[in-house]
């Protein structure tokens, strides 16, 4: 899952997936505006069949990582 949550990033920001680990951060090692938070989050929802919903509470994605388990949750949540 990491890898085609990274692959998505990279394809999104025009960087090299090589530069992504669980641990990069969105906003600060990506420069990430909201805008481009919203392409991933369309991107990530079409590769994975899953509704993320963004406005929920617990809706906070700072690194990588975090993105990778909010698939994770809302795949599970679909089942």
């Amino acid at each position: 899952m990491f890898d085609q949550v990274a692959a998505v990033i990279a394809d999104v920001m025009h960087v090299s997936r090589d530069t992504i680990t669980k641990d990069t951060l969105m906003v600060e090692d990506l420069g990430v505006d909201s805008l481009e938070m919203y392409r991933i989050l369309l991107a990530l929802e079409d590769v994975f069949d899953a509704e993320l919903r963004p406005a929920t509470t617990d809706w906070k994605v700072r690194t990588v990582g975090d993105f990778c388990n909010r698939v994770k949750k809302a795949m599970s949540e679909n089942i």
